[in-house]
């Protein structure tokens, strides 16, 4: 009799891999991957873009989902979508997550549904805000983009994290934007630090759980056909630079679940993406040249006579 699948709540697989330095011998866990099925997910910004199209990958790869956005209609045919493919129908929870609290409160509801016990947080929700730091400063809208992008991941973490220790084990996934190394003009001054900062405290929180059955993972999403691609937005003097054409959210979502089933840390997608994270002053050289291309004094204009 062949050997049945596993069934239930993920769990790491490793193999033990010794290394000999002269007489000494160490032993580390390799690669730990996680299966989907039966894995208890708590994904946010899942009612468009690449969190749509990741809870239905998840989705089919058996995992069970609660999942969190501001539009409870998108949510709830999502909700329907799913359900129509077959696979278990995922718990919804509407929320907007640019309120002060919103994000532990979303941990404590997601816990309950479950049972107190989770293995994967995906912190996809994200905000985006084109405008001029000299004239925006830190307004609400800008406030509103931090809450979002940068403090609902940690503030998720934290709520989870006690329960993924106490189970023993977990995976907090926090997606941050290639734009982290790409400080475009009025792109980069609230997006692109936000993200840049969800990058370093989740490198951080790498080191912090260094020793505990956490895995902490980033995902680097880089040109991507969503509603969060403000590059289009921008005011050029002319016309938008020539770039390599934007990705599906759908071949991004298979990236993402590719990566988490082979173990990686860092997840990024496109591949070459990679090049201004690794390589920083490619990613300073691209946005000093294109910032070139657009009209901050315009902006600057137009943003002072509303």
């Amino acid at each position: 009799m062949g050997r049945q699948p596993p069934v239930g709540p993920p769990r790491w697989k490793g193999n033990d891999v010794h290394f000999a330095i002269g007489s000494s011998r160490m032993t580390r866990r390799a690669v730990r991957r996680v299966q989907l099925r039966g894995a208890r997910v708590l994904l946010t910004g899942a009612s468009s873009g690449i969190g749509r199209a990741l809870a239905h990958r998840l989705a089919a790869g058996g995992a069970e989902l609660v999942l969190a956005a501001r539009r409870a209609e998108l949510l709830e045919s999502l909700s329907d979508e799913l359900a129509a493919a077959r696979h278990s129908r995922p718990h919804s929870i509407p929320t907007d997550l640019g309120i002060p609290g919103a994000a532990a409160q979303l941990g404590a509801d997601a816990l309950q549904h479950f049972g107190h016990e989770i293995d994967m947080v995906i912190n996809n929700a994200g905000a985006s805000l084109i405008g001029a730091q000299s004239l925006i400063g830190d307004d609400s809208t800008a406030r509103t983009v931090y809450e979002v992008n940068f403090w609902t991941p940690l503030a998720l973490s934290a709520a989870l994290i006690p329960a993924m220790i106490a189970r023993g084990s977990g995976t907090i996934v926090n997606v941050t934007s290639t734009i982290q190394s790409v400080p475009l003009p009025l792109l980069g001054g609230y997006y692109g630090s936000s993200k840049a900062a969800l990058a370093q405290a989740t490198r951080a929180l790498r080191l912090e759980l260094a020793e505990s059955p956490i895995r902490v993972i980033e995902v680097v999403p880089g040109a991507t056909d969503t509603a969060l691609r403000d590059i289009d937005e921008l005011p050029w003097k002319n016309s938008p630079p020539n770039t390599l054409p934007p990705v599906s959210p759908e071949s991004t979502a298979t990236a993402i679940v590719r990566g988490l089933s082979m173990g990686r840390r860092r997840i990024v997608y496109p591949s070459y993406s990679v090049v201004p994270l690794e390589i920083p002053a490619v990613g300073r050289l691209v946005a000093s040249v294109g910032g070139r291309r657009v009209d901050t004094q315009e902006a600057i204009g137009s943003s002072g006579a509303r």
